[in-house]
C-alpha cells in the first residue's frame, strides 16, 4: 500500500531537482525522490521539464568555438587601428572638429542675437508710431470730429 502524497514530499522534490540531475542524492534520498515521482504526477511533470531544459543547455554547451576566432578578431582590431593612425590628417581632423562645432555654435548665437535685435527695433518703431498716432488724435480731437461726421450723415 502506498502512502498518501504530502506537501513536504513535493517540497523535498522541488528543493532537490539539481541534486537529482547531478546524481548527488544519497541512497535513501534518491529512493524517496523516485517513489514520490511515481505517486505525484505534478512533481513528475516538473522533473521531466527540468530534465529537458537541462539537456537543452548541455547540448548548447557542446558547440565548439573556432580556435582562431580570438586571433583573427584581435588582428582585425589592430589593423583597423593602424589604418586610422596612418591616415593623413586623422590627428588634425580630431582637433579641428571641436573647433568647427564651437565656431558654428558661436555663429548661431550671433545670428540669433542679430535677428532678435532687428525684431526688437521694428517692434519699438511700431510702438513709437502707434504712440505718435494716438498723440496726434488726442491733440486734434479727432474723436470729436468723428462724432460730428457721423451726426452729419445721420441727419440726411
Amino acid at each position: 500500500m502506498q502512502k498518501p502524497k504530502s506537501n513536504t514530499d513535493c517540497l523535498f522534490v522541488r528543493n532537490n531537482l539539481f541534486n537529482h540531475q547531478e546524481k548527488l542524492l544519497s541512497g535513501n534520498d534518491l529512493k524517496e525522490f523516485e517513489d514520490h515521482l511515481l505517486m505525484c504526477e505534478e512533481c513528475s511533470l516538473i522533473v521531466s521539464g527540468f530534465q529537458s531544459v537541462a539537456s537543452l543547455i548541455d547540448d548548447n554547451k557542446s558547440v565548439e568555438v573556432n580556435g582562431f576566432f580570438q586571433t583573427r578578431t584581435l588582428q582585425r582590431i589592430a589593423s583597423e587601428l593602424e589604418q586610422v593612425r596612418n591616415t593623413p590628417g586623422a590627428g588634425l581632423q580630431s582637433i579641428l572638429q571641436p573647433i568647427m562645432i564651437s565656431f558654428l555654435l558661436l555663429a548661431a548665437v550671433v545670428i540669433g542675437l542679430s535677428i532678435g535685435k532687428r525684431f526688437d527695433s521694428k517692434h519699438a518703431s511700431i510702438t513709437a508710431h502707434v504712440k505718435n498716432v494716438e498723440t496726434m488724435k488726442s491733440d486734434l480731437f479727432i474723436k470729436d470730429f468723428m462724432d460730428e461726421d457721423q451726426t452729419a450723415f445721420n441727419n440726411q
